[in-house]
């Protein structure tokens, strides 16, 4: 799917994203978590890959060997070093990323866009879910 990278897509983008993952029979657990990391994946293209007008937020959700396979792109200026903005964050998104997925690969190059193509598990793992046992 694609959108216009806006606030507005990522309530659009979250409930896609659910609709085909419950399609593919993903588990309560993992679902919670691929609508997480989508949800920050979504967000970062917001807030950082067009510095005017909106470009697109592009979308995609496919089942692999390993689970759901989930590519979010962008058009924009990719990633560089900037100076601190006036937009509060807690900078926490691409490390909840890889809390929450079994991989992720991040690809960008600068005026071109970014690319992250995120791996969920169809079941949380106990590691993936935080639990440790003894």
């Amino acid at each position: 799917m694609q959108l216009p990278a806006t606030p507005e897509a990522i309530p659009e983008v979250r409930q896609a994203v659910e609709a085909r993952a419950l399609e593919f029979g993903i588990s309560e657990k993992s679902l919670y978590d691929l609508k997480t990391v989508v949800s920050e994946a979504c967000t970062n293209v917001v807030r950082y890959a067009y510095d005017e007008e909106p470009g697109p937020l592009e979308v995609e959700l496919n089942s692999d060997e390993q689970g759901l396979r989930v590519l979010v792109r962008d058009r924009g200026c990719g990633i560089a070093p900037k100076v601190e903005s006036d937009l509060p964050s807690l900078h926490m998104g691409l490390p909840l990323i890889g809390a929450l997925s079994s991989r992720f690969v991040l690809s960008s190059e600068r005026g071109v866009g970014t690319e992250l193509e995120i791996h969920v598990p169809m079941e949380s793992s106990p590691v993936a879910a935080g639990v440790i046992k003894a």
